[in-house]
């Protein structure tokens, strides 16, 4: 059999593994590769830097642990740009696995130990809340109520300083979603920034963008980063490259090497089985 023939019958599993090698390097030791800067993540990340100090936060978690690879390192990035600002930060779940995902953000970023961030005074996780969309209206409306004990400490909602004068979303300066679906932006703006004005940036997974984009241009939705390619973008900003420049180098990587194989079997072909055909 010669060579050309060899080419076309790779066992498959020399395959896998090439494209598993081709994935998990790149995660293990980030290439770098050039990534260009665009407009989504240029201004999430200017929203975020030009808010005035002081201003008071709520990030919701509305996804769950299955989104993870494409959302958790913007969601990595977000928390690092919050806590280096003097910005008072409150976290909560439309998600039930919401606080799962938080409770893998602080294995990764303490925020005492990295930012000297006070729990109750600079920021507080109050949880899941239920109910979905309803659950966004009754929070709107009465924060103490619907959430009334933290999820950390299991203390009284009211009794933390940076809730003080916190109890309904007119007290609430942002709103910064991570989302897979629903819930997630079309309720946040129905349940608070249709009401009270709230303003709302987020990230969501690459395919939802035809669904949220035209909330940019309606003025409801102040910024957008969608996917893991934007917030690769977002993590060379903040001069913190990190887990999405990680998988944007993975992905790059695993495309090329299709493209190889592809380039090779044709070859192949064309010089052995092809050309005699």
């Amino acid at each position: 059999m010669s060579i050309l023939e060899r080419m076309q019958s790779i066992d498959r599993r020399y395959i896998y593994l090439l494209a598993w090698i081709s994935v998990l390097f790149p995660l293990i030791n980030p290439l770098g590769l050039p990534v260009s800067i665009g407009k989504y993540s240029t201004e999430y990340y200017n929203y975020i830097d030009d808010l005035p100090e002081d201003s008071i936060i709520l990030v919701s978690f509305d996804y769950g642990i299955s989104a993870m690879p494409e959302l958790y390192p913007l969601t990595i990035a977000t928390f690092h740009h919050l806590w280096s600002h003097d910005f008072k930060v409150i976290v909560v779940a439309s998600w039930l696995q919401g606080p799962m995902v938080m409770e893998v953000v602080l294995d990764e970023i303490d925020p005492a130990e990295m930012y000297g961030k006070v729990y109750g005074e600079d920021w507080v996780e109050l949880g899941w809340f239920a109910q979905r969309e309803v659950g966004m209206a009754a929070l709107g409306k009465d924060i103490w109520a619907t959430l009334p004990v933290d999820y950390i400490e299991n203390e009284p909602t009211s009794s933390f300083p940076i809730m003080q004068d916190v109890k309904t979303a007119e007290d609430i300066d942002l709103i910064i979603s991570f989302e897979t679906g629903t819930p997630g932006l079309p309720e946040w703006i129905r349940q608070w920034e249709t009401p009270y004005g709230t303003r709302i940036i987020m990230g969501c997974i690459g395919v939802m963008v035809p669904e949220v984009a035209p909330y940019l241009q309606t003025g409801q939705l102040q910024a957008l980063i969608p996917g893991l390619t934007a917030s690769a973008e977002y993590e060379l900003l903040l001069k913190r490259p990190g887990l999405a420049i990680a998988g944007v180098d993975a992905i790059s990587i695993s495309h090329l090497l299709v493209i190889v194989l592809v380039i090779l079997g044709n070859v192949a072909y064309f010089l052995s089985g092809g050309r005699r055909g």
